[in-house]
């Protein structure tokens, strides 16, 4: 084997003249790209949110005003307190609402 000298004081771009590195995830040049967003996997909801997705605030706004006309009328009738009660007939729901019972107390 012959021995070789190695040249001294060069720099970098005369060491590495005639090579090609191949363009790797490191090396490549990276432009500014718009960032493409990512989705995401949807968090997990609670029981409660996932049920509140149904009512959304154009449907609780118009069953709002709705029970607020029923109110008003029970108001007019002399009654103040009121209960809703939520069933289900068949595919649809039904909001009744009757006058709140009076708990009598020990004294009456």
């Amino acid at each position: 084997m012959g021995k070789f000298k190695i040249p001294k004081n060069r720099d970098i771009s005369e060491m590495f003249a005639g090579v090609e590195e191949k363009e790797t995830f490191e090396t490549a040049i990276w432009e500014e790209q718009p960032s493409v967003k990512k989705h995401k996997s949807a968090p997990k909801q609670s029981a409660a949110a996932f049920r509140r997705q149904f009512f959304d605030e154009d449907l609780q706004e118009k069953v709002g005003n709705l029970l607020l006309e029923i109110k008003l009328a029970y108001y007019k009738d002399g009654i103040g307190d009121i209960s809703l009660e939520v069933v289900k007939n068949g595919r649809n729901i039904e909001i009744k609402t009757h006058p709140k019972k009076r708990k009598k107390k020990d004294g009456e």
